[in-house]
């Protein structure tokens, strides 16, 4: 995970307000309120029936649960567990806490006093711990008597006889249940499919599905509404908001008496109505009244205020919060809480009047790059590049970078996001990293979760406008890969994600560039042509020299622009090599993954992914507009 800047942290044990961070990407971070320091990834939260604590689930490098006493709003204890998965909940009375337990395939039940004291109980096992087991979200029957469990990977909810402790049944559910809700009778319950876009009604005790409803992509949090809007007749007896992680967007949906689900209306939580995907919205709360609704929104920083009090909902503004915020609650006196995943920490802020959210709404954007109309460009002569090869970089960089960064122009400000290999990556290749990532990531790389769906053929995984690779095929262009996304560590090479179906050489390792310079001779030879955009995963410096060698020995060279990336690892690089960039220069510009997208899709006149590669800042400094075509020789491999 990322390392707060010290003055960060600073404020944040002294519960100040913190000064702005700037990320990677170029956005800011100045959270409003103050700022509680919890454990690494803070995901999920709960509120104990009397209001008193607030339980935050922290599940990154150290699995821990933050007791946080909410008169004072201080973290006064901290309890580890073995893993974290997505939820926790406190049972009606408030005297035991059930938390899923991720990789162990359990869930962790706990004792807890009046006064705050939360002990380990027993672990309720759901089978041994595998590659593909892992417990999600818990949610507690209103009687207290039954526990559902999400069973992630295996597309199920687990049932708990919350007495004996022992799972009595496993109901089918929706691909990658995410949030388990109870509906107010007990005897339903609604499930967030993570992999699905849906949102399903099932009946307890048989499973049976009662209702489903189509929302946005990437189907998180629920929150249910039973307030009725004034002199307004209405078909529903609930209104079931669902945040839809891969949009900008929350739906709402109508419950019947009968439970039916319907689609009564979508909100834009976005900057703007046009903004692309970006927002993640991915948290939510109402206040006591249930007339606005608060919408983490993760990988903008900042939460959305919405009015829910009228027929139609009305986006009210936004507030600024700490780094990727995951969930919000209303505590006491009627103040936020917002966990923060990647700053490890909780703002609390004051519940804004309407006549403060414009001034929040103005800090919130001023720390984003984005504005509706965006100018960026290269030298007219891009134009003239008809060939981008994108390399991505596993090993560490030796002799050949070197010798590239010094001969061509040197990016040495790089500073990629993503607090993991898996994170980083994705944002290299889609402009986003999806929250499956984020939530799951940090677990794969401390060796808790064996399952590794990062790179490809993970249905939850997707991001909001696909890969690099599927933008430029949906564009007409040609496209050639070489390694990426590519389980070649199987018997046979499969290939995971489906749009690079077709267009991969399975016969390619990323050690021996072997198999593309043979494909980049057929390219040479009469009537062949080299792809418009050819992607590349290379595992040593040796194989990056001899790649870059052979394209600029190549009668493509003139026409061609090469970028290197080694997005994650202690020694980050970034390389741009082209006739038409700079020679023997250096450039301290700022830059990060998506800089690199966006510098791409100006020269293929690509459309943006995510908000992040349209609001980049673009490698057009390191362009020049005169040629030069003098080709590279690589290193001597010793």
């Amino acid at each position: 995970m990322r390392v707060l800047p010290s003055f960060v942290l600073l404020a944040s044990l002294l519960g100040l307000p913190a000064c702005a961070q700037t990320l990677p990407v170029n956005w800011r971070v100045q959270p409003a309120g103050t700022q509680v320091p919890l454990d690494s990834l803070p995901l999920s939260a709960a509120v104990s029936p009397d209001g008193k604590f607030l339980l935050a689930l922290n599940a990154g490098s150290k699995p821990s649960i933050s007791v946080v006493e909410t008169g004072a709003m201080k973290e006064t204890s901290r309890v580890s567990i073995a893993d974290a998965g997505l939820g926790l909940a406190f049972s009606p009375d408030g005297r035991r806490v059930y938390a899923g337990g991720g990789s162990r395939n359990v869930v962790f039940e706990f004792t807890f006093s009046p006064t705050g004291e939360l002990k380990p109980s027993r672990e309720i096992s759901a089978g041994q711990p595998a590659t593909m087991n892992f417990i999600g979200d818990v949610a507690v029957s209103p009687d207290g008597r039954t526990i559902l469990a999400g069973d992630l990977f295996h597309d199920r909810v687990l049932v708990i006889n919350a007495q004996s402790g022992q799972a009595t049944g496993a109901l089918k559910s929706g691909r990658r249940p995410y949030r388990i809700l109870f509906h107010p009778d007990g005897q339903a319950y609604f499930v967030s499919s993570w992999a699905d876009a849906s949102v399903y009604e099932y009946s307890l005790p048989s499973g049976t599905e009662m209702a489903r409803a189509r929302v946005g992509a990437h189907p998180t949090d629920l929150v249910l509404s039973n307030r009725k809007i004034p002199d307004q007749p209405s078909t529903w007896q609930y209104r079931l908001f669902v945040a839809a992680a891969n949009t900008n967007d929350v739906f709402v949906l109508g419950v019947s008496e009968s439970k039916d689900l319907n689609v009564l209306e979508t909100l834009n939580a976005g900057f703007s109505a046009v903004a692309p995907a970006g927002m993640t919205p991915s948290g939510l709360a109402m206040n006591a009244d249930q007339t606005r609704l608060y919408i983490a929104c993760s990988d903008v920083n900042a939460l959305a205020v919405a009015d829910i009090s009228e027929p139609r909902s009305r986006l009210a503004g936004f507030v600024p919060t700490g780094a990727y915020p995951t969930a919000v609650r209303v505590v006491s006196g009627g103040k936020l809480a917002v966990l923060n995943g990647h700053s490890g920490s909780m703002s609390v802020i004051d519940a804004p009047a309407d006549e403060m959210l414009p001034d929040h709404s103005t800090k919130a954007m001023a720390a984003t790059p984005y504005r509706e109309s965006f100018s960026d460009s290269l030298p007219e002569q891009r134009s003239s590049i008809e060939h981008v090869i994108y390399i991505l970089m596993d090993g560490v960089p030796g002799a050949n970078a070197a010798k590239l960064a010094r001969e061509f122009v040197h990016l040495d400000n790089f500073h990629p996001a993503g607090g993991t290999p898996a994170a980083a990556l994705n944002w290299a290749v889609a402009a986003i990293a999806p929250d499956f990532t984020v939530r799951l990531g940090p677990s794969f790389a401390a060796g808790r979760l064996r399952y590794s769906g990062f790179e490809g053929g993970e249905p939850a995984n997707l991001p909001p406008a696909g890969y690099l690779w599927s933008n430029a095929l949906s564009a007409g262009l040609t496209v050639r890969n070489y390694g990426i996304f590519v389980d070649s560590g199987a018997p046979t090479p499969r290939v995971k994600d489906p749009s690079l179906q077709g267009v991969t050489n399975i016969k390619y390792r990323s050690a021996d560039p072997q198999a593309f310079l043979d494909d980049l001779k057929q390219f040479e030879a009469p009537g062949g042509m080299m792809p418009n955009l050819t992607v590349v995963r290379t595992a040593s410096d040796a194989a990056l020299g001899r790649t870059v060698d052979a394209i600029s020995k190549s009668k493509f060279w003139p026409q061609s622009a090469i970028f290197v990336m080694n997005p994650s690892g202690p020694s980050p690089l970034l390389l741009a090599l082209s006739p038409y960039t700079h020679r023997g220069a250096a450039d301290a510009t700022p830059y990060d993954q998506v800089s690199v997208l966006r510098t791409i899709e100006l020269i293929l006149n690509l459309r943006p992914m995510t908000v992040f590669d349209f609001s980049a800042r673009s490698l057009a400094a390191a362009f020049v507009s005169t040629p030069n075509n003098a080709p590279y020789s690589m290193e001597p491999i010793n």
